[in-house]
């Protein structure tokens, strides 16, 4: 995973350096963390995250990877990652159309995975240079397999049963704020929802970005996914606190959500 954190981070820094010929229609964010701790209990963590943002007249595509990996005394107790791609076409300078594709892939939450499709509008309610808050609503289908797992006394995996794929309707809603307090600190928050009749998962998160240069950045960040209805034996939700360096190329004008 480590490797796999490094990849990705490495990949970021190529795009975004050949994205800085044209920063008018281009915006990027790269974030990479790891820890280690010893002693009568010996834990590692890492987390990556690459997004970006690419304007074509009318239209902007929002891409993004995000994964993380936790150990514990040499045995896997957390690892995931989930992928996302989006296309805006601008109907008004804030009112926009949206198609989206999404893949999440979390070991530990009792769903194999979770994948979807779904259409619908978003609005832009703040574009400033310093604040940009974003909702959109939409609907769309889902597919998710559902597992039972058998964990050990750390939390390490050591079997699973996979379920039948479930198909339903979803309703897909979130709301994003990129906030700059000054030139060196900003808020990064966001809030999404995805229900349907066969699970509701949320997924809160909000990150402190600390500058230490025009592109490198210290950034402190908590994560809540909850699941509304997991397999019998699973937890119903998993936190992350994190605390990582970031690569970005920034975009008064175009952040990337």
């Amino acid at each position: 995973m480590r490797k796999q954190a490094c990849g990705v981070l490495l990949g970021a820094f190529a795009l975004s350096g050949a994205a800085c010929a044209d920063d008018d229609t281009w915006a990027s964010r790269a974030l990479v963390g790891f820890s280690k701790t010893g002693g009568n209990t010996d834990t590692e963590a890492a987390n990556a995250l690459f997004h970006i943002a690419h304007v074509v007249e009318q239209w902007k595509f929002l891409f993004g990877v995000d994964g993380l990996y936790g150990a514990t005394k040499g045995e896997t107790t957390a690892q995931a990652w989930d992928a996302y791609f989006q296309a805006n076409y601008n109907i008004t300078d804030r009112l926009y159309w949206f198609g989206a594709l999404n893949y999440t892939d979390s070991k530990f939450s009792g769903f194999a995975y979770q994948e979807q499709v779904s259409t619908g509008v978003g609005y832009q309610f703040i574009k400033t240079e310093d604040t940009k808050l974003t909702g959109q609503i939409g609907v769309g289908e889902r597919r998710l397999r559902p597992e039972l797992l058998t964990e050990d006394a750390v939390g390490a995996i050591t079997s699973t049963v996979e379920l039948s794929s479930e198909t339903d309707t979803v309703l897909d809603a979130s709301i994003k704020i990129d906030h700059s307090f000054n030139s060196y600190t900003k808020i990064i928050a966001s809030y999404d929802v995805n229900t349907g009749k066969n699970n509701t998962m949320t997924t809160g998160s909000v990150a402190l970005q600390v500058q230490m240069s025009d592109r490198l950045a210290l950034a402190a960040g908590y994560n809540l996914v909850r699941n509304s209805k997991p397999p019998a034996g699973v937890g119903s939700s998993a936190s992350l606190t994190t605390l990582s360096l970031v690569y970005e190329l920034k975009n008064k004008d175009l952040a990337p959500e």
